[in-house]
């Protein structure tokens, strides 16, 4: 009776040990997941982080544009290319504001999606917002060069620098 006593222990042992060696195998596993989803996450980010303080300078090229329609005075070539400037930082304001309503935390898709679910919308949205962010500096580059050639518009001459 000790025998089978002794072996039941041991068999009992045995299982609990091997189930902690699952268990701490399925825990890393599971931490590794995390680590992956929160470094893609937080990457996605940082292009979100690099792009937001860029809204603003839309805001202010527009301002600007909208300044220069109302000043007037200005040929009708000069006047389409504000309006087109305008449209295409309108565009890509535009482009930053869907992709942020479109956007989820980490913890909403860990609710709601499996881990490939979760990395393919994490490589979606970064892929997303490295376009919106190659849209917004073309607007602004286009906008300021618009912006800078007002002078020349009205045949001011070219002997002079322009403060970008």
């Amino acid at each position: 009776m000790k025998l089978s006593y002794s072996l039941f222990v041991l068999l009992l042992f045995a299982f609990a040990c091997g189930n902690s060696e699952e268990d701490a195998a399925e825990n890393a596993g599971e931490r590794a997941t995390t680590a992956a989803q929160e470094t893609a996450y937080d990457l996605m980010m940082e292009g979100h982080d690099r792009v937001m303080p860029m809204m603003g300078q839309i805001t202010q090229a527009q301002r600007n544009i909208t300044e220069q329609l109302s000043a007037g005075g200005h040929g009708e070539d000069y006047r389409d290319l504000l309006m087109a400037a305008n449209e295409q930082l309108e565009d890509a304001d535009d482009a930053m504001m869907a992709w942020m309503n479109n956007s989820r935390p980490l913890t909403e898709l860990r609710e709601n999606m499996d881990n490939d679910e979760i990395m393919e919308f994490i490589r979606e949205r970064t892929r997303s917002i490295a376009e919106v962010e190659a849209d917004i500096k073309t607007s602004l580059a286009n906008a300021q060069q618009i912006l800078g050639d007002e002078d020349h518009e009205h045949g001011e001459g070219m002997d002079h620098d322009h403060d970008h």
